[in-house]
């Protein structure tokens, strides 16, 4: 298993990601410094189009790479099958909803995975257990398993 990886709370997050923050939203310079684009072994797609390479934060970059590797069983339709290949975005510097603190995405710390069938407060989702089963060896937390408001599409590094 990757990590160990930081408490979920900004302090922790801070000390161990960076500060993603910037006079004016989020720190490019800070993105700059911290961000690993990753190739997939299989195809994946944001929004119905092709890519090529995911950018995620250096430091949960292994794991990530890891957990994709687990899932890839040399079957595209497989893999599509446990919604792996439809990628929703790791960086993204934002609040959380309803909430004042930032979200994971804007440290690079959370990946969303199977947006379509995955959103807020739809319980376990669709996503395939394959998908859940790789990232939670790598330590990642699944939205699936939240109390109250669930996200199976979210897959987290922090503890």
């Amino acid at each position: 298993m990757a990590g160990p990886w930081p408490k979920d709370t900004m302090d922790e997050k801070i000390k161990f990601y960076g500060d993603p923050r910037g006079p004016h939203g989020e720190d490019p310079k800070w993105r700059a410094k911290v961000e690993k684009r990753i190739t997939p072994p299989f195809k994946m797609s944001f929004a119905g189009k092709p890519v090529k390479s995911l950018a995620v934060h250096t430091k949960i970059a292994d794991a990530v790479e890891a957990a994709l590797n687990e899932i890839w069983e040399k079957d595209q339709a497989k893999v599509d099958k446990t919604g792996a290949s439809d990628y929703a975005g790791c960086f993204n510097f934002r609040v959380i909803a309803g909430s004042n603190n930032l979200s994971n995405h804007s440290f690079g710390c959370a990946i969303d995975l199977s947006p379509g069938t995955n959103g807020f407060n739809t319980g376990k989702g669709t996503i395939s257990n394959i998908v859940v089963d790789a990232f939670k060896r790598q330590g990642a937390r699944w939205g699936g398993d939240f109390k109250g408001r669930t996200d199976p599409m979210h897959f987290e590094f922090v503890s």
